[in-house]
């Protein structure tokens, strides 16, 4: 396994290891939190013929190095199978409860991040088996949903203009689209990028039924933009305000995906994160 030279694992203490699932694969960076030009981004595609559990294995046992003491391990699942929930109305006894009556489907391990400035928690599960296997071969690993790493950001983004924001982020074959009115949550959701025509679709169908205005509102773009070209020319004619969001990417990367850069610039020290 190839690592910049600047990264010396026997010093693992000094960096975070960063892990992201995906529906179809396996990403992970290794970087220190103190000095930007020690950094390392890699994705694994998984097999098709291998179960999600036996991919995640094979690439640990490929990777030898995952369970070294690293400052930090964090652990981020992209996924549809989230949902928000006001502190008000939040108990950590009925989290699954909540979750599974939100999302349809028989759910995982229901875990929990909380959005401090919005006062809300994200829930979202993860299969049991690959819980417990991560938390058995990570070094105190912390688990988050990706979708707590953009609502943590995009909250105060753009939020003085006092126009309504619709964010856009383009990644792993989704569409993440968050909706604020200032700094208040109107609405998170993700949806399916395989059809072109059905993710526009649902992009103009969120913006409609929260009623934001095509002429004054926001739309900010961000993620795989060079994929999605065609569907960002059409928004652009349907939407006056239409802005990139420019995130810095480490040298040598074309891409990144807007979660792992958000986490990087706003601090993982920033999200809170509960276990079960």
């Amino acid at each position: 396994m190839f690592l910049p030279e600047n990264i010396d694992l026997a010093q693992s203490g000094k960096y975070i290891l960063s892990i992201r699932l995906t529906p179809n694969g396996f990403s992970f960076c290794i970087f220190s939190p103190v000095d930007k030009s020690v950094f390392h981004y890699q994705e694994t595609a998984f097999s098709k013929n291998l179960s999600l559990i036996e991919n995640i294995k094979k690439t640990f046992f490929e990777v030898n190095f995952f369970s070294q003491p690293f400052q930090k391990a964090l652990v981020t699942i992209v996924s549809p199978r989230y949902t928000t929930v006001p502190d008000t109305f939040f108990d950590k006894k009925k989290a699954k409860d909540i979750f599974d009556f939100n999302i349809h489907g028989k759910s995982g391990r229901v875990l929990d991040n909380h959005i401090v400035e919005g006062s809300y928690r994200v829930l979202f599960d993860i299969d049991e088996e690959v819980y417990s296997f991560l938390s058995r071969s990570l070094w105190n690993p912390t688990f988050f949903s990706y979708k707590t790493h953009l609502l943590s950001y995009f909250l105060k983004y753009a939020s003085e203009t006092g126009r309504k924001r619709c964010f856009v982020n383009f990644h792993d074959e989704m569409i993440s689209t968050t909706c604020f009115s200032n700094n208040k949550l109107l609405s998170a959701n993700t949806f399916s990028n395989t059809d072109k025509f059905d993710a526009l679709y649902n992009i103009v169908n969120v913006w409609e039924k929260q009623s934001l205005d095509q002429n004054s509102d926001l739309l900010i773009l961000s993620g795989n933009l060079s994929d999605n070209k065609e569907s960002i020319d059409t928004l652009k004619k349907l939407i006056k305000n239409v802005k990139i969001l420019n995130l810095d990417t480490p040298e040598n990367y074309s891409y990144i995906p807007t979660d792992v850069l958000l986490a990087l610039s706003i601090g993982h020290e920033a999200l809170g994160s509960d276990k079960p």
